[in-house]
């Protein structure tokens, strides 16, 4: 099962769930209050899974991955169907413009 820890107002939180929900993945939302009581992120139990105490963090069995690119990069390669980026390199570099501005 995939868990994704993340936040309703993080940009690169956001991308992740664009490609999560475009590969048609289930997973488990967690959220992660960046705000309230000075952060969640820096709670004991969440910085066990990311000490870089930021969001998204995405965890499968045993693997954890804390940048939303690479997230995006493993679930390409792991998740080939329905592919989130196009075959050709122009229409790569353009996705990957868009997935920028995001964050």
């Amino acid at each position: 099962m995939i868990s994704l820890y993340d936040y309703f107002r993080s940009g690169a939180a956001y991308r992740t769930r664009i490609a999560l929900n475009l590969k048609n993945l289930k997973y488990d939302q967690i959220p992660i209050n960046l705000v309230k009581n000075g952060g969640e992120q820096f709670e004991a139990d969440y910085q066990k899974i990311n000490p870089q105490n930021l969001v998204p963090t995405y965890i499968e069995e045993e693997l954890i991955i804390s940048q939303s690119m690479a997230i995006m990069e493993y679930l390409e390669e792991n998740y080939p169907s329905p592919p989130i980026l196009p075959s050709d390199s122009k229409g790569r570099a353009f996705v990957r413009v868009l997935a920028n501005m995001v964050s």
